[in-house]
């Protein structure tokens, strides 16, 4: 045979075997269902995703990627389709996030890397798309720095903060999304700094402020957030109040996008 002969039969199988491999790739049934191999890509070229598919629902890993190249999820499905474990990538390859979906929707723990540090930042707690159980947030040196607690997609339960050496900081409770009880906030050294109560997210009854050697600075009479004795209420305890009430029942949760807008299961 001649070379010729040998370069043209090499490049007749070279089309045959890719026209086969195209010929099984993104391919539906007769009832329009996704069966096996499927890709996508970006308009430059790069992958969208891939993954395997079957009877329309995945299967196994499915990989998707930033328009960049760099891979962006990886999503581990079980034999039904219905759940999968999922680890986020920044763009830099490091973890952004990591948990489980259970029909698309968050379950079980899920935890959240910081772009910066690759330290733990959060974890949250998920019954089928219920935020339930207890919340964390961490300082970068991996003491506790928040928690809050979950009832089914509302804050009830505690409210804690910490120092980054693990002391307290604040300490109170949340009921269905409203601060309600007793409130204490505390000196870095441990002492008292003001010590409260509140109902649905007001002050009420006697606030108490001390210096942080421990003793009494001040006390103000509160009436469901109105102040009795406003002549009493310092600068300083405004300022602290102003930054207080801006929080109450307003912490953000961290999600998936917060981590790479756009994300989700697939």
């Amino acid at each position: 045979m001649k070379y010729r002969d040998i370069i043209l039969l090499a490049f007749v199988f070279i089309a045959i075997n890719s026209f086969a491999q195209s010929d099984t790739i993104n391919q539906t049934d007769e009832n329009g269902l996704r069966q096996g191999y499927w890709t996508k890509n970006h308009p430059n070229g790069n992958p969208v995703y891939e993954g395997y598919f079957k009877n329309g629902k995945p299967v196994g890993k499915m990989k998707r990627y930033y328009e960049t190249g760099e891979l962006r999820v990886i999503l581990d499905f079980n034999e039904s389709g219905e759940s999968a474990g999922v680890k986020f990538f920044y763009d830099t390859g490091e973890p952004a996030a990591e948990g489980l979906y259970y029909k698309e929707q968050k379950d079980s723990l899920w935890t959240y890397y910081s772009y910066y540090t690759g330290t733990i930042t959060t974890t949250e707690n998920y019954t089928k798309g219920f935020k339930n159980g207890l919340e964390k947030h961490f300082y970068e040196n991996g003491q506790v720095s928040e928690e809050i607690e979950w009832v089914n997609n509302a804050k009830h339960g505690i409210w804690n903060q910490y120092f980054d050496d693990g002391t307290i900081k604040l300490k109170t409770r949340y009921s269905f999304n409203k601060v309600n009880g007793p409130y204490s906030f505390y000196w870095p050294n441990g002492n008292l700094f003001i010590l409260g109560h509140y109902v649905d997210n007001k002050r009420h009854g006697n606030w108490t402020f001390f210096t942080d050697d421990g003793k009494k600075k001040t006390e103000i009479k509160y009436n469901y957030g109105k102040a009795e004795n406003e002549d009493k209420i310092i600068e300083q305890n405004q300022e602290y109040f102003k930054m207080v009430e801006e929080n109450l029942g307003k912490f953000e949760d961290p999600t998936i996008e917060d981590v790479m807008p756009g994300g989700g299961m697939y």
